[in-house]
């Protein structure tokens, strides 16, 4: 497969040095592999960070895919994406009839990771432009373990909010009315733009059902920079753009551009306003500096020799910035090296000419997400999470009048009719797209012609303790080794880095390259002082999510990708999907998508006046008024008040009248999340232990060491309040485990 698909990758691999392998059992087999061209990369793959131990079924298998034709390779039955998820680096091993010895081979050591990811990338996508294929999306490996069948007790949802258990049987109850099409909008996807399409029509009127594979924003919504931002990059890009020889060469083009770009970075700030005032539950202002150490800076950001100058003319270009939101956000401003050195002590001040500092939004994206789908059930959307989508249902004219689904905590399959279809799957629309085209029969617009929508960007993150960055001011560097942005900020009580950005198809598992782990490592110590190290055992969290850019497959050929989000309607199916945009844009998408379903006289958008679940009755001082009730530390009173708003107190009393009083107990020394999340996130159709760890809580992401401390203490609770048996809990705990041990975490040298 690598060698006839992917020859720059072929290139890499197949000039790796050969690898000693001896073996009692399979010793033709050791000298087959390292013989054969690919042996070294395979091992490079399959082999845990222990390198002693390979599996009898591992061997097999290997040796199959390094040593058959291409004719038997295309007969399998088998998707390379399965074989290479079996080979996966975190995989254990059973056995270990076959010792591997090398030498120390650096070379292969340092890029284990990376290998893995490009051949699952290989695996998961054909291509990066033409067709895709059309047997049918390969299935992501790490959907395995992403649920356990587990058939849950009902628990009772949020005051106002139906049960999960509830919402599962309006949506079966959609079969019996199938001629009448019961619901008017069915979408696919649950992360900020699916839930937002589902609240959005929901606070219209209409009838909607909404699905999401995992848990909500589990892919990808989960996995951001924590920002709601309004675009400096893209105000950046926008003006060098403007300012290049284009503008001479093509004016009407380049300014066109530059008014599409400008006008996208005013509905980001309109966007971050909104969510400022309306939700200030969930979001906080941060400040975040950047350090000028020198007047001029070559090579320029953006290869723009205007950008040269940007340490002299950051000042009014972040006033410009301000104006952009009528200046209701904080003002920017400037900050002497003298006040630098008191309010963040980590910084290297020694040729520091100043700081400027501008303003963001920050917030809990997992729990934003969350709070945009309660808000979709509070108010009439029949929406549940763990609902798979497995193939779509279609008219006799060829338009999707409906889907099949399946309840991925039972394995039922049953049917969901709609009027209109919606695909919001963010980096995997394309798979979602290929279910709406694999019963067509090779015609014109058949899936084996299906242009892609979305190709996906991976950036991650990583987060180290909270004493490298001060608690209330962040920093960018807006011109790393290698052009990209990065931005080191106080989340959690932790410092989040990030982000990188690498072309690849999205997978569900969210583990990092190393190499990128140790890319961000060195970027972060250029600002640092000298006495200061961020050692790669520093990183207690590390995960991988993906932007998608996004083109039109309907526009005309040679349309360019956008920055910006797409909407697009397949005139044979019906089928409408929105793909792109940002965490900022999430309503102005959802409202976007919704009136091109009613049409120009259809009901009026109301998302502008909604505030989202637990924003109503939320006020600054809940986090003294539960400290004053209950005797929280500070801590913990301030999670339960961003992460609920004035819902806290539902959490907190939800358990008063049993006989053992109310439970206060911390599930890990250090955290403020109690066991009380635990339960309550049951109620908000938590199904996994992962779901907790994950997103519930942000232990996963915050600390991989201790969110696995925690797996067995939740496990208990969610035994308990979901009724599982005592086979489905130990199921749970192995997938939970096998999914946080996909994290990147300590790895002391």
């Amino acid at each position: 497969i690598i060698q006839q698909q992917q020859p720059h990758l072929r290139d890499r691999l197949f000039k790796r040095p050969a690898i000693k392998m001896t073996s009692s059992s399979s010793s033709s087999f050791a000298r087959r592999l390292v013989g054969s061209r690919i042996g070294p990369a395979i091992v490079a793959l399959s082999i845990p960070s222990t390198w002693k131990y390979m599996t009898d079924e591992a061997s097999t298998r290997m040796h199959s895919s390094s040593s058959t034709t291409s004719s038997s390779s295309s007969s399998t039955n088998e998707s390379p994406a399965a074989m290479v998820g079996f080979w996966s680096p975190m995989t254990k091993p059973k056995t270990s009839n076959v010792t591997i010895t090398a030498p120390i081979m650096s070379s292969i050591g340092n890029t284990r990771n990376r290998l893995h990811q490009e051949v699952r990338c290989l695996a998961t996508s054909s291509s990066n432009g033409n067709a895709l294929s059309r047997n049918g999306p390969k299935r992501d490996p790490g959907l395995d373990i992403t649920s356990v069948i587990s058939h849950p007790k009902e628990v009772p949802g949020p005051k106002g909010v139906p049960s999960r258990a509830e919402q599962l049987r309006r949506l079966k109850a959609s079969d019996a009315n199938k001629e009448e099409a019961p619901y008017d909008i069915l979408v696919i996807g649950a992360g900020a733009t699916g839930a937002g399409i589902a609240m959005d029509a929901a606070l219209r009127g209409l009838n909607v059902a909404c699905i999401e594979r995992g848990d909500f924003g589990s892919e990808t919504s989960s996995r951001s920079t924590k920002l709601i931002w309004a675009g400096i990059k893209y105000m950046a890009t926008a003006s060098a753009a403007l300012l290049s020889p284009q503008l001479f060469t093509s004016p009407i083009t380049t300014v066109k551009n530059f008014w599409g770009e400008m006008k996208m970075v005013f509905n980001c700030h309109t966007e971050r306003n909104y969510m400022m005032v309306q939700q200030e539950h969930l979001c906080n202002w941060i400040p975040i500096a950047i350090p000028f150490d020198r007047w001029h800076v070559s090579p320029p950001p953006f290869k723009h020799a205007l950008f040269g100058f940007f340490p002299i003319l950051a000042p009014a270009v972040l006033k410009f910035y301000d104006s952009l939101s009528f200046f209701k956000c904080p003002p920017s401003y400037i900050m002497t090296p003298q006040t630098a050195r008191q309010r963040f002590p980590q910084l290297d001040t020694d040729a520091l000419k100043y700081c400027a500092v501008f303003y963001e939004a920050q917030h809990n994206d997992s729990r934003t997400n969350q709070a945009i789908a309660m808000t979709a059930a509070e108010h009439g959307a029949h929406i549940a999470n763990y609902v798979e989508m497995t193939d779509t249902i279609k008219s006799t004219n060829g338009k999707v009048i409906g889907i099949q689904a399946t309840d991925r905590m039972t394995g039922e399959t049953f049917p969901i009719y709609a009027k209109k279809v919606v695909f919001a799957g963010g980096p995997f629309t394309d798979s979602l797209r290929q279910l709406e085209h694999h019963h067509d029969d090779g015609g014109e617009n058949s899936e084996n012609q299906m242009r892609p929508a979305v190709r996906g960007a991976s950036g991650i993150h990583i987060v180290i303790p909270k004493c490298f960055c001060p608690s209330e001011l962040g920093m960018l560097d807006y011109n790393t080794s290698d052009g990209r942005f990065l931005f080191f900020l106080p989340w959690e009580n932790h410092t989040l880095v990030g982000t990188t950005d690498r072309a690849c198809p999205a997978e569900t598992l969210p583990t990092p390259p190393e190499d990128e782990i140790e890319w961000l490592l060195k970027e972060c110590q250029t600002y640092l002082r000298d006495d200061i190290t961020i050692r790669r055992s520093d990183v207690l969290s590390a995960w991988q999510g993906w932007r998608p850019l996004a083109a039109d497959p309907h526009a005309p050929p040679g349309a360019p990708a956008s920055r910006d989000h797409v909407i697009s309607e397949n005139p044979e199916s019906g089928v409408i999907f929105i793909a792109g945009g940002k965490w900022t844009t999430w309503r102005e998408m959802a409202q976007e998508v919704v009136d091109r379903v009613v049409g120009d006289n259809g009901p009026k958008c109301k998302t502008l006046e909604t505030k989202l679940f637990g924003g109503d009755g939320f006020t600054k001082t809940i986090p003294i008024q539960l400290i004053q009730k209950y005797g929280l530390s500070q801590d913990v009173a301030d999670h339960l008040s961003r992460s609920y708003g004035a819902r806290a107190w539902e959490v907190m009393q939800q358990h008063k009248e049993k006989a053992n009083g109310m439970s206060k107990q911390q599930l890990v020394e250090g955290f403020p999340y109690l066991e009380d999340d635990v339960r309550w996130a049951c109620r908000e159709y938590a199904c996994t232990i992962e779901d907790v760890l994950s997103r519930r809580t942000r232990l996963a992401f915050l600390d991989k060491d201790a969110a696995m401390k925690a797996i067995g203490p939740v496990a208990d609770i969610m035994a308990r309040e979901l009724n599982w048996s005592r086979n489905t809990k130990q199921k749970q705990i192995e997938a939970a485990k096998a999914y946080i041990a996909s994290y990147g975490g300590r790895e002391v040298q």
